[in-house]
């Protein structure tokens, strides 16, 4: 193949990686723009952030989606947005619109969504500990500025991972 065919082949692998991902983008939208409600799963989140600070010896009450912390009772709201699903379904569609086998996609997410769960549990954590131990005003910059990048290079490192074993299997069939 000459270098303009593969060219060729490439962009046109990149406009329909494009259009997938798009056309997997309007749930995520609609949600935002339905205002899709989430109540019960952020009150179960709530309660299980409430549970890991009581269990470090902090002092919280939960109240719906309303955590009060420390002594003075500080509220945070835990949002819809606070729970994680846009990391997680932004993985999701990041790796189904990339070429592969759907039992593939599956296996894959079925490890990686989970740990990218877990990193969402730490940042809420580490976020309210900052507050906690150094001060509430510090919430807002950790939270806006620092976990918001950390949570988007999650998901290309983790979106890496899912291509590095494309590659590797792809090359492994053609050998």
């Amino acid at each position: 193949m000459d270098r303009r065919t593969q060219k060729k082949k490439v962009l046109i692998d990149v406009i329909i990686f494009l259009i997938k991902f798009n056309l997997l983008l309007v749930p995520f939208y609609a949600i935002i723009y339905f205002d899709v409600s989430s109540y019960p799963l952020q009150t179960a989140f709530t309660n299980f952030i409430a549970f890991i600070l009581k269990s470090l010896n902090y002092q919280v009450k939960a109240s719906g989606f309303y955590l009060f912390i420390g002594k003075d009772e500080y509220p945070i709201d835990i949002s819809m947005d606070c729970i994680g699903w846009k990391s997680v379904y932004s993985l999701f569609a990041l790796v189904f619109a990339t070429g592969g086998k759907t039992r593939e996609k599956l296996k894959f997410l079925a490890i990686w969504m989970p740990v990218l769960f877990i990193i969402n549990i730490l940042r809420v954590l580490i976020t309210l500990l900052i507050g906690l131990n150094f001060g509430m005003q510090h919430i807002e910059f950790v939270h806006t500025f620092l976990w918001q990048e950390v949570m988007i290079a999650s998901i290309i490192i983790i979106w890496y991972f899912w291509l590095k074993k494309r590659k590797l299997n792809r090359e492994k069939r053609e050998n």
